[in-house]
């Protein structure tokens, strides 16, 4: 059976025959070719497929978080960093406020880029101990404990 319409003022005519669902369809849903009710197992399987499909994508998206988290905290003064354009440099300066990064390139030029832009750690620098927080003056003692000398 066709269906004479007219859409936006020019003439459409639809088959109805192809928008009946198509007999293998009606079997994977449960029903028999004929067209009958059947089982939701189809829709059951298609709901699974889709959670499936949302955890999948859910577990990349939290894995590309935490490598652009450790990218950024591994930016430090002196690491070799590749940004995500491909450029190379080594890090000079870190703003952390206003979130950007100085690179200085193997001829000696320097540009700022944003903390995100950086992709890949290439060289990491270890971290040392701070000098100024180490106090090799004072010994180990209880800070808590009664103060022993005599100020006479």
């Amino acid at each position: 059976m066709k269906v004479q319409l007219e859409l936006l003022g020019y003439p459409v005519v639809i088959d109805t025959a192809l928008l009946t669902p198509h007999p293998a369809l009606t079997v994977l849903a449960g029903g028999d070719a004929a067209g009958g009710e059947g089982t939701p197992i189809f829709m059951i399987l298609m709901f699974g497929l889709l959670a499936l499909f949302i955890f999948a994508t859910w577990r990349r998206s939290r894995k590309m978080r935490e490598d652009v988290r450790k990218a950024n905290e591994g930016a430090v003064l002196g690491a070799e960093v590749v940004t995500a354009g491909g450029i190379v440099g080594r890090v000079v300066h870190r703003d952390d406020e206003r979130q950007r990064l100085t690179l200085e390139f193997s001829n000696g030029d320097r540009a700022d880029f944003l903390l995100q832009a950086v992709q890949q750690i290439i060289e990491p620098v270890e971290q040392e101990p701070d000098v100024d927080q180490l106090d090799t003056d004072q010994p180990d003692a209880d800070p808590t404990a009664a103060d022993d000398t005599d100020s006479r």
